[in-house]
C-alpha cells in the first residue's frame, strides 16, 4: 500500500526533523514519493518523483526547503495506474478559488466502473482510483450551497464513508485553511499534537537522530502531525475508524461521526465559549475573568486555543494586545452554528 504525513501549524514551519523520519519510508513504498504545501492565498506547491523518496536528491532538498503552516505528503506503493508521475500523490485541483490536495492510502475497487461515481467535469490525468475519488468528492462539493465549515465537514464524511464501502479509504485533504482526515482501517491512521510548553528530547523512530523540543519550537507554536504510522517516540494517537477529524492551525478543531459535527473542546474552552457567545456584545478580557472566576492571567491563557482555533476573535477596532484586560473577544460568525449546536448539548 502507501503511506501518509501531513502537517497543520499556526505558523510557517519547515519539515525537516519529523518528515525526514516519513522518507525514510520510502525505502519500503518505492513506486513514488510527493509533498504539497501551501503558499499564500490558497495556492499550493507540489513536488513529486515516480521514484524512492530516499534515494532522491530532490527529497532531501525539500526537508529544509519546505516552509508553511499546511504540509501533505505521500508515499507510494502502486496497487492501481502505472509507476508514473500521473499517478504519484498528492493530486492537486483547484475548487472555490482555492487549491485542493489530496493523498490516500488504500485500493478502492470498480470506482471508475460505478455509474454511481461518474465524472462530469473534474476528470483524472492518470488512472488511480485514488484520483477518480478526489475528482468526485470535489464535484460533489462544488454544489453545496452552504459552505460553512460544519455542513461542508458533515457532506465530506457522506462522501467518505459512501466511497470507503468499495475498500480501504485513508485520506488527506486540505484547502490551504483546514486539514481534513479520515480513516476506515483500524489501526491505519495516528495523529500528534505538539502544543507548548515544548519540553524534552524527541527520537525518530526510523532513524538514529533526536532533537530538543525547546531548540526545535517556538513557546508559542502549534502543531498537528498525522501519519499511517507514529514517526517518534511521542504518544500518538490513534485515530477512530469511520470518523473525519478536522485540523485547523496546528489543533484538533472538530470531528465528524455518522454526519454530525462536533467541536473538540476541553472544559475551560467550553466555559470561555458560553461566557462569550452568552454576552449581549463583545467581552472584555478583564469581565471574562470575573466570569469564570479566574485570575486575569489565566483567562489570558483560556483564550489562546480558541483563538488559536478561529472559534473566537478579538475585535478589529482594539488598540491593544490579546492579553490586555481590556481587549474585547467574540465569536467567529462563520463557526458560529457550530459553537451554538455544542453550547446547547
Amino acid at each position: 500500500m502507501c503511506e501518509l504525513f501531513a502537517l497543520s501549524s499556526n505558523k510557517a514551519v519547515r519539515i525537516s526533523f519529523t518528515w525526514r523520519g516519513f522518507r525514510k519510508r520510502g525505502r519500503i513504498h518505492r513506486e513514488g514519493w510527493g509533498v504539497a504545501w501551501y503558499l499564500d492565498g490558497g495556492l499550493a506547491g507540489l513536488v513529486k518523483e515516480p521514484k524512492p523518496a530516499p534515494e532522491s536528491p530532490i527529497a532531501r532538498l525539500m526537508a529544509q526547503g519546505i516552509k508553511s503552516r499546511i504540509v501533505v505528503s505521500h508515499v507510494r506503493w502502486a496497487s492501481q495506474g502505472d509507476i508514473s508521475y500521473v499517478n504519484t500523490h498528492p493530486f492537486v485541483r483547484r475548487l472555490w478559488d482555492r487549491d485542493w490536495v489530496f493523498a490516500h492510502n488504500g485500493t478502492l475497487l470498480g470506482l471508475d466502473e460505478n455509474s454511481d461515481y461518474e465524472l462530469k467535469w473534474c476528470h483524472p490525468i492518470g488512472e488511480t482510483d485514488s484520483e477518480h475519488a478526489f475528482c468526485y468528492i470535489l464535484e460533489e462539493l462544488s454544489s453545496l450551497q452552504d459552505r460553512g465549515l460544519g455542513n461542508l465537514a458533515a457532506k465530506l464524511w457522506e462522501l467518505a464513508d459512501r466511497i470507503g464501502r468499495r475498500g480501504k479509504f485513508n485520506f488527506l485533504l486540505s484547502n490551504g485553511e483546514y486539514l481534513f482526515a479520515f480513516m476506515n482501517r483500524r489501526g491505519t491512521l495516528h495523529y500528534l499534537l505538539r502544543h507548548p510548553p515544548h519540553r524534552g528530547v524527541v527520537r525518530l523512530l526510523d532513524k538514529d537522530y533526536e532533537v530538543r523540543l525547546e531548540e526545535l519550537k517556538s513557546q508559542d507554536e502549534y502543531a498537528a502531525i498525522v501519519a499511517t504510522e507514529p514517526l517518534t517516540d511521542e504518544e500518538w494517537n490513534p485515530m477512530n475508524p469511520g470518523t473525519l477529524y478536522v485540523f485547523r492551525n496546528g489543533d484538533l478543531l472538530l470531528i465528524v461521526e455518522r454526519s454530525e459535527p462536533k467541536l473538540v473542546l476541553d472544559k475551560l474552552e467550553h466555559e470561555v465559549l458560553r461566557a462569550i457567545r452568552s454576552a449581549p456584545h463583545s467581552v472584555r478580557l478583564e469581565d471574562l475573568a470575573r466570569e469564570l472566576g479566574i485570575t486575569l492571567g489565566e483567562a489570558s491563557r483560556a483564550t489562546e486555543k480558541p483563538r488559536n482555533k478561529g472559534l473566537i476573535r478579538q475585535h478589529s477596532r482594539d488598540i491593544v494586545p490579546p492579553d490586555h484586560p481590556m481587549a474585547r473577544y467574540y465569536t467567529n460568525p462563520e463557526l458560529r452554528p457550530l459553537i451554538d449546536k455544542t453550547l446547547t448539548l
